[in-house]
C-alpha cells in the first residue's frame, strides 16, 4: 500500500513565538512518522492569519490545486486562518469544491 503524502503546515503570529513554530512541526512530524506517512513538505510561517497571501499559504494551495498531497497536518485550524469563513473556502479548495 502507497503510502499517503501529507505536508506540514505551521503558524505563528510573531518572530518570537518561533520556538512554538519549530514546537508544531516536532509534534507533527512525529504524528506523521507514528502513522507510516510520508512528508512531502513543510511550511512553516510567521502571519497574522488574515488572508492567504504570503508565500507558504501561496505554495501550500498551489500544491494542493496539483494534487501533490494528500493530506494536511495543522495543530489547529486557526493556523490555516483565524476566521471560519476563510478556513471554510480553504476547506472548500482542499475538497475540490
Amino acid at each position: 500500500m502507497k503510502k499517503q503524502r501529507v505536508w506540514i503546515h505551521c503558524r505563528v503570529l510573531a518572530e518570537s513565538s518561533r520556538n512554538l513554530l519549530n514546537y508544531q512541526e516536532e509534534v507533527l512530524t512525529e504524528l506523521a512518522d507514528d502513522n507510516d506517512l510520508s512528508i512531502v513538505g513543510v511550511t512553516k510561517s510567521i502571519s497574522n492569519g488574515k488572508n492567504f497571501n504570503s508565500y507558504d499559504m501561496k505554495s501550500l494551495i498551489t500544491h494542493i490545486k496539483r494534487n501533490d498531497i494528500d493530506l494536511i497536518l495543522v495543530t489547529s485550524k486557526k493556523r490555516i486562518s483565524i476566521y471560519d469563513d476563510l478556513y471554510e473556502e480553504f476547506e472548500m479548495l482542499c475538497k475540490g469544491i
